[in-house]
């Protein structure tokens, strides 16, 4: 509650104006060449993030001809649980990753395997080996390593990729060696140790989860960021803008003391595929 709170008529019914500025849209005009020459990005770091999307197509691409043709390259599968995927929104995820730290959260909706993937293999590529073998190894008391020995790559990294493609697969497909022991499944999958936090089946669902993160991390002093990914028709959800106005509200600066004041480290992310439930937004 507020605690004092004074209301000058005089002052609340003065007549004024609200400038807000303007709200520029599509303003970048930058290309890849333009970024390496800038130094902005390396030409090692771009082959990477093209290599990641490349993962994320491919697995959305897999999941799709399971579902339609019960198949992939030969293999048969009878997938019975949904299968919303993210083809096209590749870079968005990969992007936002490439400069999110291996414990930063990100929150997803039910159109979220490609971000989780894209914050894992950020994360793979971030921390160390040794980190990254106390994860795989120890995850769920070793289980999805036992699946996968044998069988992985003797590198590092790709042991990390195997296991995270491994790992996300098994949970869509409702299996014990899946990262949630398949309870999660294709729509409430997630995976700590690489900062996924749970995905929301309902629309805009993330976007409080993800301020309530943030509040977490500010409270803690954490450097760290949250991430609410969510779709373009979320923005007709009144819990979407509570969240919003929750972030930046008055009171973070005015009532706390510091250093816990100012908005909440939250981002968030609208995945524009111009499409809504139930038509075309």
């Amino acid at each position: 509650m507020v605690k004092h709170l004074i209301v000058n008529p005089e002052e609340v019914r003065r007549s004024s104006t609200t400038d807000i500025g303007k709200i520029v849209a599509n303003s970048y005009s930058g290309n890849l060449a333009g970024e390496i020459a800038d130094g902005k990005i390396s030409n090692e770091e771009a082959l990477l993030m093209y290599r990641d999307m490349v993962i994320i197509r491919e697995f959305e691409t897999m999941l799709d001809q399971v579902k339609k043709m019960g198949s992939y390259q030969g293999l048969e599968y009878d997938h019975k649980g949904p299968a919303h995927l993210s083809i096209g929104q590749e870079a968005a995820a990969v992007g936002q990753s490439f400069l999110l730290g291996a414990t930063d959260h990100i929150f997803g909706s039910h159109r979220s395997h490609g971000e989780f993937l894209a914050k894992g293999l950020s994360a793979i590529h971030k921390l160390s080996g040794d980190e990254l073998g106390e994860i795989i190894e120890g995850s769920l008391d070793g289980e999805i390593w036992k699946a996968l020995e044998g069988e992985a790559s003797e590198d590092q990294k790709e042991k990390g990729e195997e296991f995270l493609l491994f790992g996300l697969l098994a949970e869509i497909f409702g299996r014990a060696t899946g990262f949630n022991r398949g309870l999660g499944g294709s729509m409430h999958a997630f995976f700590l140790p690489f900062g996924t936090y749970p995905n929301n089946a309902i629309v805009g669902g993330s976007a409080d989860i993800a301020v309530g993160s943030s509040m977490f991390m500010r409270l803690q002093r954490d450097s760290g960021i949250a991430v609410a990914n969510i779709g373009d028709a979320s923005s007709g959800c009144g819990p979407v803008w509570e969240a919003m106005n929750f972030a930046t509200m008055g009171q973070l600066w005015n009532l706390w003391p510091e250093p816990y004041q100012g908005g909440l480290p939250v981002i968030f992310s609208f995945m524009n595929n111009f499409y809504g439930m139930g038509g075309q937004t």
